[in-house]
């Protein structure tokens, strides 16, 4: 990788940007926003500067795969936060206030390609256990 930017400052954006927009409690605005700048250091990897060129120790390319799988991560939780129109455990949305099982009793399976699309497909909770040694613990609404 002999782009123009270090992997430290493309991190630094991610991070910056994660913290702003998706902390437990958000706003369809504030994630929307998030979505759309996640999006723009995930493609600002391409430009990605790896400097050290040793073949053993090199943190920096250790660090810049490890980013490239981040930038990953951040993509599909953005957008699956921003897709979720609820607030469900550590999903707080002040603008869906309540749980709701009708609709988001499932979850979320988020697919994210080379160019940063997304595929956002779902799976059922399952409520019942494989063995009558343990019982079912039902869901109950987090408080906080």
């Amino acid at each position: 990788a002999n782009g123009g930017t270090p992997t430290a400052q493309i991190r630094d954006n991610m991070q910056h940007i994660m913290q702003n927009n998706a902390a437990v409690f958000r706003t369809g605005e504030v994630l929307q926003e998030g979505v759309r700048q996640i999006l723009e250091v995930f493609k600002s990897f391409e430009d990605v500067k790896v400097s050290d060129r040793s073949l053993i120790w090199n943190s920096d390319l250790i660090e810049t795969m490890e980013l490239q799988n981040l930038l990953g991560q951040a993509v599909a939780t953005m957008v699956s936060a921003e897709n979720r129109k609820e607030s469900r455990g550590a999903h707080a949305r002040e603008d869906f206030a309540v749980r709701d099982d009708v609709e988001w009793m499932k979850h979320t399976l988020c697919w994210v390609d080379e160019q940063g699309k997304t595929r956002i497909d779902y799976r059922p909770v399952h409520l019942s256990v494989l063995t009558s040694d343990v019982s079912v613990i039902p869901p109950k609404e987090r408080k906080y």
